[in-house]
């Protein structure tokens, strides 16, 4: 279906637009029109980097490398209200249990990711005093200098060979042992532990964890939650579907796609009730 229609299009309408969660400057509506350039654009991106690209459509005003530079939890937390505006704060999925199998249903609210720090709970644009801050850990006679991990770390190493290694050389910056310099790859494995428990400590939610119970043989483990990748499957299959709504009433009506997802979504599914009556 091509946008070159000729007929006249539909009445547009207009419908109310959830407010920031929060209070404060929140994300723009990633209304119909968008969502799918946004989803168009990003899917030729790698899965690593398309959370990002939803991030720099919905905070424009940021951009791109500022937003890349952000540590991992305060992505998160963006990733967190962006999800929000879009579906909702309720999450259900589902995860293997590591014993059997076993698929386990998993619910939740967002809520549970906001975390909370040394200086209370982290948001996009809250308090957050551990951000972007460097970090010394002392370990093993090594005193070292760190930052937290952010977004853009992850794209840089992606295809690395050892990508443990490449990102704690790019968090790390500098070292000390006996007054002399230490390069990052040259540190003993227990300071290398040392300065991943900081980080971690420091960026709590970077890798938010799920803790979780199989009904079936009473396993327990802690599951990693990837927003980023679960958001992203939430806008491709909200694409799809617009997609379709769109094919339809192009059928059925001969409107151009600008026309249809100028309608607003309830009224565009009114139309589509009629065509399928």
């Amino acid at each position: 279906m091509t946008d070159s229609g000729t007929e006249a299009g539909p009445e547009t309408g207009t419908e109310s637009r959830a407010q920031p969660v929060g209070g404060g400057p929140g994300p723009r509506p990633l209304a119909d029109e968008l969502l799918l350039d946004t989803w168009e654009r990003a899917s030729a991106l790698a899965p690593v980097g398309r959370p990002l690209a939803l991030l720099a459509a919905v905070w424009p005003g940021h951009g791109w490398e500022r937003l890349a530079a952000e540590p991992l939890g305060r992505s998160t937390a963006r990733l967190a209200e962006l999800r929000r505006s879009l579906v909702g704060d309720a999450v259900e999925a589902v995860a293997s249990c590591p014993s059997c199998a076993g698929l386990v249903e998993v619910g939740f609210p967002l809520s549970l990711l906001s975390g909370s720090g040394p200086g209370g709970p982290v948001g996009p644009d809250g308090p957050d005093p551990e951000s972007g801050a460097e970090l010394s850990v002392t370990a093993e006679g090594h005193e070292v200098r760190c930052r937290p991990v952010t977004t853009g770390d992850v794209l840089a190493v992606r295809g690395a060979a050892d990508p443990a290694s490449a990102l704690l050389a790019r968090c790390v910056t500098g070292a000390v042992r006996l007054g002399e310099a230490v390069p990052a790859g040259e540190l003993p494995e227990g300071v290398r532990a040392s300065v991943e428990e900081a980080l971690a400590a420091a960026d709590p939610q970077a890798e938010p964890l799920l803790g979780l119970d199989c009904p079936a043989c009473d396993t327990q483990w802690w599951a990693p939650f990837d927003l980023g990748a679960f958001l992203w499957a939430e806008v491709e299959r909200l694409a799809l579907h617009t997609l379709g709504e769109v094919d339809a009433l192009a059928r059925a009506y001969g409107w151009r796609e600008s026309d249809i997802l100028a309608l607003g979504r309830i009224r565009r599914r009114r139309y589509l009730d009629l065509v399928r009556a």
